[in-house]
């Protein structure tokens, strides 16, 4: 079966702020709608635990705010272990292979209003 693109199953707000666990660096600014247009990226990319056709849920409804504590045995890791691994792991990946990507450092993630 072939992969489901977020804009076929719910296109989903265009931007979004990740703000939910913010407390001493600036908000995040996400594009949703560039991630989506991204070459060979799927909904799964992100949304790891995305049912095939359905909705994906919030990070948040897995990845609770625990300031970096290291996941319990078969627990989701907190929001912030899980956003520096995936967005930025990524975003790395990307640069290494000499491909346009986003922010890889704290400053251009979170930046200063």
């Amino acid at each position: 079966m072939a992969a489901v693109t977020m804009a076929e199953v719910n296109k989903g707000a265009e931007k979004y702020t990740i703000d939910k666990c913010q407390k001493k660096k600036p908000v995040v600014p996400f594009n949703h709608y560039q991630h989506q247009k991204i070459q060979g990226v799927t909904c799964k990319a992100c949304h790891h635990e995305m049912e095939e056709g359905k909705t994906p849920k919030s990070c948040f409804e897995c990845h609770q705010c625990k300031k970096g504590e290291a996941p319990a045995k078969g627990e989701a890791p907190d929001a912030k272990i899980a956003f520096h691994k995936n967005c930025k792991g990524c975003h790395v990946k990307m640069k290494k292979e000499g491909k346009k990507t986003g922010p890889t450092s704290c400053v251009k993630c979170h930046p200063k209003k």
